[in-house]
C-alpha cells in the first residue's frame, strides 16, 4: 500500500526531463566553453582578452538586456504569425521542461548559456575576424550566431540582430569589456525563462480548470 506521503515527495520532484534539460543545457554551454578555448587556440586568439571584473560593466551589461527583453514582450502582443510560431515552439518545448526548475537552476543555466557563446562568438570569433574589418566581423560573427539559434528562418534574422546589437555593446564602450554582452545574455535568456515559465504555468492551470 503507498504511502500518500511517498506520492507527495515524488509529485514535489522535478521530472527527470527537466533536471535532464538543466543538467544537459549547462554541459552543453560548458562544451561551447571548451570549443572558444579550443578555436581561440587554433587562431591564436584569448577568448579571456577583453574579460575583465567591473560593476559598472556588470549594470551596464544588466541594463542593456532590458531593451531585448522589452523586444520579446512585445513579439507576445504583435499579429505576426512568424513570432507567434516562435513563441509556441519556446513554450512548448521549453516551458514543460523548467516548469519544476528553481530560480537557482534556470540563473545558473543561463549564466553558462551567457558565457559560453559571448566567449565563443564575441570573445573569439569576433576579435579573430576583425582584422578584415569591424563591419565584417560584426556580419560574420553573427551570421554564424544566427544560424546556431535556427529555431526558424525568422528567429535566424532575429537571433542574427540581437547577436549584433551584443557586439556593439562589446566596441561600443572603452575599454572594450566581454563582461558586458556576457551579463546582457545572462540576464535576457534568464528574464525569458522565467517569462515561459509564468505563461506555461498560467495555460496549465487554465487547462486544468476546463
Amino acid at each position: 500500500m503507498s504511502n500518500p506521503d511517498d506520492e507527495q515527495e515524488l509529485d514535489d520532484n522535478p521530472p527527470q526531463d527537466q533536471q535532464l534539460l538543466i543538467l544537459g543545457g549547462s554541459l552543453f554551454s560548458i562544451g561551447i566553453i571548451l570549443a572558444a578555448f579550443g578555436f581561440g587556440w587554433a587562431l591564436d586568439i584569448n577568448p579571456l582578452t577583453n574579460l575583465n571584473w567591473s560593476w559598472s560593466a556588470l549594470i551596464i551589461g544588466t541594463l542593456a538586456a532590458l531593451p531585448m527583453f522589452g523586444f520579446f514582450l512585445l513579439t507576445m502582443k504583435l499579429p505576426f504569425q512568424a513570432f507567434h510560431k516562435i513563441n509556441q515552439f519556446l513554450l512548448d518545448e521549453i516551458g514543460p521542461r523548467i516548469d519544476k526548475a528553481s530560480v537557482l537552476e534556470v540563473f545558473i543555466l543561463c549564466i553558462f548559456i551567457g558565457l559560453g557563446e559571448e566567449l565563443l562568438f564575441r570573445g573569439v570569433l569576433q576579435s579573430w575576424s576583425n582584422q578584415f574589418g569591424v563591419v565584417y566581423a560584426i556580419i560574420f560573427t553573427n551570421l554564424l550566431f544566427g544560424i546556431l539559434h535556427s529555431v526558424t528562418r525568422v528567429y535566424v534574422v532575429v537571433a542574427s540582430l540581437m547577436g549584433v546589437y551584443l557586439s556593439l555593446l562589446l566596441i561600443l564602450f572603452t575599454p572594450q569589456n566581454l563582461l558586458i554582452p556576457i551579463t546582457t545574455h545572462t540576464v535576457y535568456d534568464f528574464l525569458c525563462f522565467m517569462m515561459l515559465i509564468r505563461i506555461y504555468r498560467q495555460k496549465t492551470a487554465e487547462t486544468a480548470a476546463d
